[in-house]
C-alpha cells in the first residue's frame, strides 16, 4: 500500500493495561511462593513441635511467640506501609529519608515488643530461656518489615519473595539441626530467630542500606505527613492482627494449655489459606497508588481469587480429615472439625483483600481502620461469650464471625470511594499536601 511504513520483525507494543497485569502476576507468583515456602516451613515447625514437644510444648511455644505475632508487624508505626505504597507518589519526599524514619521507628518498636515479650512469657511461667530468645525474635522483625517495604517501593518483589525463601530453608534447617539431641521449646524459637535473620541478610543487599545523614533531609513537617498516615495504617493492623490472633491469648485465659497448643496447629493449617491473598495484595498495593489498576479490576480479581480460595480450602480440609490423626496422634483429633469451622470467614476476608489493598492505595486508610475495629468488636464479644462456654470450639467460631463482618464491611465502602487512583493524574504533584490536610 502506499504510504504505509511497514517495520518487518518489530515486536507489537504491548497495552498499560496488559503490562501491568503481567508485572502483578509475575510478583504475586514470586511472592507467593516466598510466602508459601515461609508458611511450609512455619508449618513443618509447628507440626514438627506438636510431634516432638506434645500438646503442653506446643502450647508454650505458640504463648511464647503471641506477643512477637501479634505486635512485630506493628512496630515500625506504619511507615513501611507507607514505604511499600506512597515513595512512588510523593514525589516530595525524599524516599532514602523515609526509609530511614521506617528503620527508626522499627528499631525503637521492637525494643518496645521485646520488653513485652519479656513481661508476658515470664508472667505465664514459661522458661526464662525461651522468653528471652522470643523477645530477640521480637527485637529484629519490625526492622525485617521495613526492609520488605523498601524493596517492595523499588520494584524489588521477587527479591522479596527470595528472601522469604531463604529465611524458610534457614529456619527448618536449623529446626532439624538444634533438635537432633532431643527438641525442645527453644530449638523451635531459635530456629525462628535464624529463620529472620537470614531473610534480612539476603534484602540489605539488594536494597543498600540508608545512611543516617539521610534523616535531616526529612523535615519535620514531611516526617509528620509521613508519621500521620502510617498511624492511621498500622492502628487498622493492629486491629486486624488481634483478630487473627487475640482469641489464643483469650483462650489461654481460659483453657489448659494443651488445648491451646490444638488449637494452634488448627491455626497453623489455616494460614495456608492466607497466602494467595497476602502475596496479590501486597504485589497489587503499589500499583494501585500508582493508578495501574482501576476499582473494575480489582473487583474482577477478587472474584477470580474468591474461587481459587474455595477449591484450595475443599482440597486442604479433605488432606486434614485424613491425616491429621495418623501423622500427629490422637491427641489432635479436634483440629479438622476447628478447621472447618476457621475456613468460612478465612474464605471471605482472603478474598476481600485486594479490595482493602485498593482501599489503601487510594490513600483512605481510615476506611479499613473503620473496617478492622468492625471485626475486633465482634471478635471481643464473641471470645467472651463464646470460649468460656464452648472452650477451643467457640474460639473458632467468633473468629468466623468476627472475620465474616470484616469482609462486609472492606465491600461496603469500595463503592463510596471515587478510585481514580493518585498516579494516574499528572497534575496531582500535590497529592501529599491534599492528603495532610484531609488527615487534619
Amino acid at each position: 500500500m502506499r504510504g504505509a511504513v511497514v517495520t518487518v520483525g518489530a515486536p507489537a507494543p504491548v497495552p498499560a493495561g496488559v503490562a501491568a497485569g503481567r508485572r502483578l502476576v509475575q510478583d504475586s507468583a514470586a511472592l507467593a511462593m516466598g510466602q508459601a515456602a515461609a508458611l511450609a516451613a512455619a508449618a513443618a515447625s509447628g507440626l514438627l513441635a506438636a510431634r516432638w514437644l506434645g500438646p503442653q510444648g506446643r502450647g508454650q511455644l505458640v504463648l511464647a511467640l503471641a506477643v512477637p505475632s501479634l505486635l512485630a508487624p506493628l512496630a515500625a508505626g506504619g511507615i513501611d506501609t507507607f514505604i511499600a505504597a506512597r515513595s512512588r507518589l510523593d514525589a516530595d519526599l525524599p524516599e532514602r529519608a523515609v526509609a530511614v524514619l521506617g528503620l527508626r521507628a522499627a528499631r525503637w518498636g521492637g525494643a518496645g515488643v521485646a520488653v513485652a515479650t519479656l513481661a508476658y512469657g515470664l508472667a505465664e511461667g514459661l522458661p526464662a530461656a525461651v522468653v528471652v530468645l522470643a523477645a530477640a525474635v521480637a527485637l529484629v522483625r519490625p526492622t525485617l518489615a521495613v526492609v520488605h517495604a523498601i524493596a517492595t517501593g523499588r520494584d524489588r518483589v521477587v527479591a522479596v519473595g527470595a528472601a522469604l525463601t531463604v529465611s524458610a530453608i534457614t529456619q527448618l534447617v536449623a529446626v532439624w539441626a538444634l533438635s537432633a539431641g532431643g527438641a525442645t521449646v527453644g530449638d523451635f524459637v531459635t530456629a525462628s530467630l535464624l529463620g529472620v535473620v537470614a531473610g534480612g541478610a539476603v534484602l540489605v543487599p539488594v536494597i543498600g542500606w540508608p545512611s543516617s545523614t539521610s534523616w535531616a533531609v526529612l523535615d519535620p513537617p514531611r516526617r509528620r505527613r509521613v508519621v500521620r498516615f502510617g498511624r492511621t495504617v498500622v492502628l487498622g493492623d493492629a486491629l486486624q492482627a488481634a483478630n487473627y490472633r487475640l482469641d489464643v491469648l483469650v483462650l489461654a485465659a481460659f483453657v489448659p494449655v494443651a488445648e491451646v497448643g490444638v488449637y494452634a496447629v488448627a491455626l497453623t493449617l489455616v494460614e495456608v489459606v492466607w497466602q494467595l491473598p497476602q502475596a496479590v495484595s501486597r504485589s497489587l498495593l503499589p500499583r494501585t497508588a500508582a493508578g495501574e489498576m482501576d476499582r473494575a479490576g480489582v473487583v474482577r480479581l477478587a472474584a477470580v481469587l474468591a474461587v481459587g480460595l474455595v477449591a484450595l480450602s475443599a482440597a486442604g480440609l479433605a488432606l486434614t480429615r485424613w491425616l491429621t490423626v495418623p501423622v500427629l496422634g490422637p491427641d489432635y483429633a479436634a483440629v479438622p472439625s476447628l478447621l472447618a469451622v476457621l475456613l468460612p470467614g478465612v474464605l471471605l476476608v482472603g478474598a476481600t483483600k485486594p479490595l482493602a489493598a485498593w482501599t489503601l492505595g487510594q490513600g483512605e486508610p481510615g476506611r479499613n481502620l473503620r473496617a478492622s475495629a468492625v471485626g475486633f468488636v465482634a471478635l471481643m464479644a464473641g471470645d467472651l461469650v463464646l470460649i468460656p462456654r464452648y472452650g477451643t470450639p467457640g474460639a473458632a467460631l467468633a473468629c468466623t464471625l468476627a472475620y465474616a463482618l470484616t469482609a462486609a464491611a472492606v465491600v461496603a465502602q469500595v463503592p463510596q470511594i471515587a478510585g481514580t487512583g493518585r498516579g494516574s493524574d499528572p497534575a496531582e504533584a500535590g497529592r501529599g499536601a491534599r492528603i495532610e490536610e484531609r488527615e487534619q
